[in-house]
This record gives structure tokens, C-alpha cells and sequence, in this order.
């Protein structure tokens, strides 16, 4: 017999052998044979526990003996053994709900520990056993107060010990711990699994109230440079000083793709002019800002960012500043060109580029998100790029990191053909 006593029922008349026939059985089912790690974890604990050595096995044991792990490695870091286990028990889980194999002896792993218990079929689940303590190995080692190994044999066992005051007390303790962990770890798996575009907005959609689009609304002509005082090399430029009621089409589209997104995650939108757009409006709530030279708020609200708005009059240049290369001109737009752009099959290919910036503006207290191209059809391509999952997937390391709150800032490049932009292609990212 084995020399066991299970707190939550006695076993009676399980033999080594009987549980190694059906350990056999186990391992040589389809469901395991796809699995090495599953065989080598079972086998493992099984026969550790048939020897007498139940109260050994730990993760850090069955990490260096079943699965080479240096005797030292760190278990905050490498989760292999708790993997395996969640693992293991859902192919178990597998094997014992198949109808042929009811009437098998069971073998189970110990709620929030790693030592396997055994019982004739249909004992295997005691109902006094917490069905969410299953997954609780991946806080906890080895619990004794769960199964204890001595020299009291099944055989003479009659009844299931009554639970100490101080079991309940750690029982209670043990699960405030793992309902901490549990949060925490949906947390982080949230963080890195969901979606980047979700992640991306989750800021704005998150500020209580409704969110403002601010449109740009000064279409004649570049901006120009305000006199210099002396004080600073660099200018923020200033739009055009007329307002029209027109839109350019692509910025339209841009609109269109934005409201649809932030509809979609149940926020109100109110849409106004850029020039209508009061300081006082931007502190009602979360903002958006479509435009970039043609929208005052796009060029005041992100000219303190390491990515900036700005002009080069003498070569006559509307270009995206880096403040770590300032002399760059990598990201620009001749504004001396013809406004309309050449067509046909041997017509130029342009490039045109974008500047998208999510940011906590100290200004107006609130998330205030920027998508301005340096002509439209940058504008066209940003507001594609951000309501695009699969597009966003190529800054999803990014976004993850900058969580909601810091900046965040999108270089994008776009290659235009007959008048239409091409995919947006993201340059630099900037999380601050």
C-alpha cells in the first residue's frame, strides 16, 4: 500500500503498481505522446511520490531535475515549470473526460501545488476542493496542508480529517494572494495582448466626457514664420491667418476614419473648425486634432515635443524637426511646388510624411491626440495608419510601453502616386 493520508478523503487499496499501470496508460495515450514535457512532468512527480519523496517535490526541483535548469536560475523569471503544469493538468483534464476512460484509476495534480494524488474513478474531484485553486501553482510551491506522506497507511483510514482553524486561516490568506495575482497577471496579459490600435486610443476613450475633433481650417497657402525677436533659432510657424468653411477631401477622409473608430468604443464625438476651437473648449476633455500647418492648436500643442511642426523659409521647406537633429531636413515638403499634383504614367513620385503625437498636455490637463501630414495626403495616411490593427502592429512594442501615460509620437512616410497616397510606412517612433 502507499503510505499516504489525503486531507480531503481517504484512498483506500491503490498499490504502487496499480498506479503505475495506469501512469503507463497515461503516457502512452495520444494526448501525451505529443508532449514530452507532459510525460517527463508526470512521470516525475508520480514516482517521486511512490518513493516517499512527495515533500521534495518543488518548482525549483522539478525545473533543474525533469526540465536541466541551472540549480540557481531565477523562477520570477522562467515560469517553465508552472507552464508545464497548467499544461499537464488540462491533459489530464482531456484524458479523464473521454467516456473510455471513466472508469480508470485517476491521477491528478493537487490543487496549488505540484504533487500528484490518486483515487479510483470518480473520486477525483472532492467537493470540497476550491475548482480555483487549480491554477494556483503559478504563485505558490508545494503546500503540505493540502496532502500529507507518513506512516499511517490508507488502508486504516475511515474519514477525511476536519480542517484546523489555522488551514482556514491560510486557506483564506492563500486566496487574497492569488486573487492579487490573478488581477495583476490579467493586468499584464491585457497590456500585451490586446489589440495596439485599442491601446492606442485607450487614453482618449478613457477621459470622462465627450471628445472634441478640431479641424484645420486655414487651406491658403503654407504658414509663415513670425518675426524673430532675437531670443530662439527656432519659430513656431503660423497658419495662414484666413479661414475657409471647405475641407480637403483627404483630411475629410481622415475625420471620417477617426470618428468611426472612437464611435465604435461608445465616445461621443463633437466636431468644430480649428479657428472656432477656444482654449477653453481643449479643457473640457480629450482632443483631437486633425491637420498640421493648417491648424493653429496642431503647431502650438506639440512645439515642446522632441517631434515638431516646423518651417525653413529660405529653401523654401514645411518639415517634421527632430530635436535631437535639429539641421535634418529628412522629413520635408517643398512648398514652392505646384499645388496640384502632376498625373500619368511617367508623372514624379512624391513622398509626403506625417506627424502623429498622443499626448498629457500640461496646458489643457487632458489626452490631446495630433494627426497632421505636412501636405494631405500625409493626413490621409495617418488617419489609415491609426484605425488599421494590422498597420499598428508595427509599433505594438511602443504603444505597449508607453501604456497612457506618456507621450507618444508616430513619424510616418507615404509614397504618392496619381494623386493618391500609398500604405504609410512608420519611420521613428518616440515614447517619452
Amino acid at each position: 500500500m502507499i503510505d499516504a493520508e489525503v486531507e480531503y478523503g481517504a484512498t483506500p487499496d491503490l498499490t504502487a503498481s496499480m498506479i503505475r499501470v495506469q501512469l503507463d496508460l497515461l503516457v502512452r495515450d495520444d494526448g501525451f505522446r505529443s508532449s514530452k514535457r507532459s510525460v517527463a512532468f508526470l512521470k516525475y512527480v508520480v514516482e517521486q511520490t511512490l518513493n516517499g519523496s512527495a515533500d521534495q517535490i518543488k518548482e525549483r526541483t522539478i525545473g533543474v531535475e525533469v526540465f536541466e535548469r541551472d540549480p540557481n536560475y531565477d523562477t520570477n523569471i522562467d515560469h517553465i515549470v508552472r507552464t508545464a503544469a497548467t499544461e499537464l493538468r488540462k491533459r489530464l483534464a482531456t484524458y479523464y473526460v473521454d467516456e473510455r476512460h471513466r472508469s480508470e484509476l485517476r491521477i491528478e495534480l493537487v490543487p496549488g501545488s505540484y504533487v500528484p494524488r490518486f483515487a479510483h474513478p470518480g473520486q477525483g474531484r472532492h467537493p470540497l476542493v476550491d475548482p480555483e485553486a487549480e491554477t494556483a501553482e503559478a504563485g505558490f510551491e508545494t503546500h503540505s496542508a493540502h496532502i500529507q506522506f507518513g506512516p499511517v497507511p490508507l488502508a486504516g483510514s475511515t474519514a477525511a480529517a476536519k480542517p484546523s482553524p489555522r488551514w482556514w486561516r491560510l486557506r483564506l490568506l492563500l486566496t487574497m494572494v492569488f486573487s492579487l495575482t490573478l488581477a495583476v497577471a490579467c493586468g499584464y496579459f491585457w497590456l500585451h495582448k490586446a489589440n495596439p490600435e485599442d491601446l492606442f486610443w485607450r487614453p482618449v476613450v478613457d477621459t470622462p466626457g465627450p471628445v472634441l475633433v478640431a479641424v484645420g481650417d486655414h487651406p491658403n497657402g503654407p504658414p509663415t514664420v513670425p518675426d524673430a525677436d532675437g531670443t530662439s533659432s527656432t519659430f513656431t510657424p503660423v497658419p495662414s491667418l484666413d479661414s475657409s468653411q471647405t475641407v480637403p477631401f483627404a483630411d475629410t477622409v481622415t475625420i471620417a476614419r477617426v470618428v468611426g473608430a472612437l464611435e465604435a468604443r461608445n465616445k461621443q464625438v463633437l466636431i468644430r473648425r480649428g479657428s472656432s476651437s477656444s482654449f477653453s473648449d481643449l479643457r473640457e476633455g480629450a482632443v483631437v486634432l486633425i491637420g498640421a500647418f493648417n491648424n493653429e492648436w496642431s503647431l502650438r500643442l506639440t512645439r515642446q515635443l522632441r517631434y515638431s511642426l516646423a518651417m525653413d523659409a529660405d529653401r523654401h521647406l514645411i518639415y517634421i524637426r527632430d530635436a535631437k537633429t535639429p539641421a535634418s531636413r529628412n522629413w520635408s515638403w517643398a512648398t514652392n511646388q505646384p499645388p496640384e499634383p502632376v498625373t500619368g504614367a511617367n508623372s514624379p513620385k512624391l513622398q509626403d510624411f506625417a506627424l502623429i503625437s498622443r499626448i498629457r498636455d500640461s496646458e489643457t490637463g487632458h489626452v490631446v491626440v495630433v494627426i497632421g501630414g505636412l501636405y494631405t495626403y500625409g493626413t490621409e495616411a495617418a488617419g489609415e495608419f491609426l484605425t488599421d490593427p494590422d498597420l499598428m502592429q508595427a509599433i505594438a512594442t511602443q504603444v505597449r510601453a508607453s501604456g497612457g501615460s506618456q507621450n507618444l509620437q508616430i513619424i510616418l512616410g507615404t509614397t504618392v502616386t496619381d494623386g493618391t497616397p500609398g500604405p504609410p510606412r512608420v519611420l521613428a517612433v518616440s515614447a517619452e
